[in-house]
């Protein structure tokens, strides 16, 4: 019998990225591309924070 016990978690990650990825869909809802690239631009740089 397989009893697997699960522990918890410090940290989530799949929670972590699909939180970060709710807030840049919603951050870029109604951009142009070019404008979603210069966002993704500051991201990337670290001039805008998600978390």
């Amino acid at each position: 019998m397989n009893t697997a016990v699960k522990k918890e978690k410090d940290f989530d990650t799949v929670a972590f990225f699909r939180n970060v990825k709710e807030k840049m869909a919603k951050a870029t809802e109604g951009m142009s591309l070019h404008e979603k690239r210069d966002y993704w631009r500051l991201l990337r740089e670290g001039k805008v924070n998600l978390t």
